[in-house]
């Protein structure tokens, strides 16, 4: 079985997937314990009450009373503590840094200084991205996680602990990931060249297909349109056909391509989403045909591939909300 956790981490991503081979990996981290006012605005609507209501009143929800506010901060989860939870003394065998955006990369210092998470493979894109410390002065982000970061992608951990680092690009294929059926759809060098340009990471992220029994999952991090058109063009329309779709960019309308989407026919897009929920996609994502779920309202999403082909996707209570057959 593959079995694929999209976590619920507020305004940002992680993933963690169980490998079929019994490998770990873990595919970004951000660590956010808010529901920022744009979040609760469309919480409140999704249920029909005020802001207000939202708030401060009180009600029976899943056998407690407390407000719908307090319930679906009930539902964000901090990384780490998923992690010790669900895989007490395991080491991840890959991280993968899909690119350089600080919510993408919040709790790096935590996970594996703090909590001492073992790591054997670190991937990350070759780019010129770079802080200093006053630049996180009053922002929502740690200047440690961004320490970590940097120590990470030279293949330095906490008390001289080593481990390999990987900067692929499409298409290279290697033991470190072909055998977990890992393929990388972008990015190209011109990609990243051009990220450097413009100042915008999002389409130098990793774009990644994963198989298993004859099912594909696309995870796209931020990819956006430069992203999608190059990899239309190579491997093509054909080569990215799927099951599960991520929605990129956090289901934001700026990661939706439509010929992409077109080509890529997922039955299922989840959305890992926080912040802004006027400019999320969901309505063109369906538009497709696609089951569109978010965790901003099943909370974290789990996807399980049986060596049979069969696919139950669940919400964090482990209700099946989705099959595939």
């Amino acid at each position: 079985m593959l079995k694929i956790h999209f976590l619920n981490v507020g305004h940002g991503d992680c993933t963690i997937v169980e490998l079929h081979s019994g490998r770990l990996m873990m595919i970004d981290i951000n660590n956010s314990k808010k529901l920022p006012e744009q979040d609760e605005e469309a919480l409140a609507a999704e249920r029909g009450v005020s802001l207000y209501d939202f708030r401060h009143r009180t009600r029976l929800i899943e056998g407690e009373f407390r407000s719908w506010e307090d319930y679906y901060k009930s539902l964000l989860v901090d990384p780490a503590e998923y992690f010790k939870r669900n895989f007490p003394g395991k080491s991840l065998f890959r991280y993968i840094q899909t690119h350089p955006d600080m919510d993408h990369m919040s709790g790096l210092h935590r996970l594996f200084w703090d909590e001492r998470v073992d790591l054997v493979n670190f991937w990350d894109v070759d780019h010129d991205k770079t802080f200093e410390e006053p630049d996180f002065n009053h922002g929502p982000f740690d200047y440690a996680d961004w320490e970590a970061y940097e120590n990470l992608r030279k293949g330095k951990g906490p008390g001289g602990n080593t481990h390999t680092v990987l900067n692929k690009l499409k298409g290279w294929t290697g033991s470190y990931w072909t055998d977990d059926r890992i393929e990388i759809l972008s990015p190209t060098q011109e990609l990243i060249s051009d990220c450097a340009t413009s100042g915008s990471y999002n389409d130098c992220s990793y774009v990644l297909k994963l198989t298993h029994a004859g099912r594909t999952v696309i995870l796209p991090g931020d990819a956006e349109s430069a992203a999608w058109k190059s990899i239309l063009d190579d491997p093509g329309e054909d080569a990215i056909k799927c099951d599960i779709l991520k929605a990129p960019h956090h289901g934001r309308a700026s990661g939706y391509h439509e010929e992409a989407v077109d080509a890529m026919l997922p039955d299922v897009v989840i959305c890992s989403v926080g912040k802004k929920p006027g400019t999320d996609a969901s309505g063109e994502y369906k538009s497709h045909g696609a089951k569109v779920l978010s965790t901003r309202y099943n909370g974290t999403i789990t996807v399980k591939i049986w060596d049979d082909g069969d696919i139950w996707v669940e919400n964090h209570k482990g209700e099946r909300i989705h099959t595939i057959t």
